[in-house]
C-alpha cells in the first residue's frame, strides 16, 4: 500500500446562527469514515502547538469520570482544545485520518462511531454560568450573527509505510 501526500481541503462558509427558538446553539463541522473505521473511543489532539496529545472518550486522568453523570458529561467532557491538528487511528488496518484546522476550536471523535467534528461557531443567549460570566452572542453592526469562515485539510495516510 502507496503511503499517502495528499490533502483534500474543505472550505466552509457559515452564515449567522439564528437564535428564533430563544435557546443558543452550537454549529460542529463532521467528517464520518464509512469503511468500518475503528478508533477504538481514542482520538489525538494538538492543544498546546507541541505534539498530539492522546483522548479517550470519559476518561481524563486529571479528574475523575462520574458515571453518575453520564448523561450530561458525555458530549461536554469530551471536547478538548484543538490548535492544529486532530486524529484517529484505525490500529488494525494502520490508517490516521487527521485533520487540520485553521484555528483554535473545540473538538471531539468517536462520539458517534468513526467521526470527527469540531466547533465552528456557537451562540448563546444566556451565560452557561461556566467561564468569564457573558453571553456568547457576536453580532455585526445590524445586529446579526456574525459569518464564520474556516478551512481545513483532511490527510487520510498508511501508518505502515515508512
Amino acid at each position: 500500500m502507496e503511503k499517502y501526500e495528499e490533502f483534500i481541503e474543505f472550505e466552509v462558509e457559515l452564515i449567522d446562527v439564528p437564535l428564533k427558538e430563544g435557546f443558543g446553539k452550537d454549529v460542529t463541522v463532521n467528517w464520518k469514515f464509512f469503511d468500518n473505521f475503528n478508533a477504538n473511543k481514542t482520538f489525538w489532539t494538538d492543544s498546546n502547538g507541541l505534539e498530539m496529545q492522546e483522548r479517550r472518550l470519559n476518561f481524563n486522568p486529571s479528574y475523575p469520570w462520574n458515571a453518575e453523570h453520564k448523561d450530561t458529561q458525555n458530549i461536554s467532557s469530551n471536547f478538548y482544545p484543538v490548535s492544529s491538528a486532530i486524529a484517529i487511528r484505525d490500529n488494525e488496518k494502520k490508517v490516521q485520518a487527521t485533520i487540520m484546522n485553521d484555528r483554535a476550536q473545540g473538538g471531539s471523535a468517536d462520539l458517534e462511531k468513526s467521526t470527527i467534528e469540531l466547533i465552528q461557531h456557537r451562540r448563546m443567549v444566556q451565560d452557561d454560568n461556566r467561564g468569564p460570566k457573558e453571553i456568547l452572542n457576536e453580532t455585526d453592526s445590524k445586529g446579526n450573527g456574525i459569518k464564520v469562515n474556516a478551512k481545513y485539510w483532511l490527510q487520510i495516510f498508511n501508518m505502515s509505510v515508512d
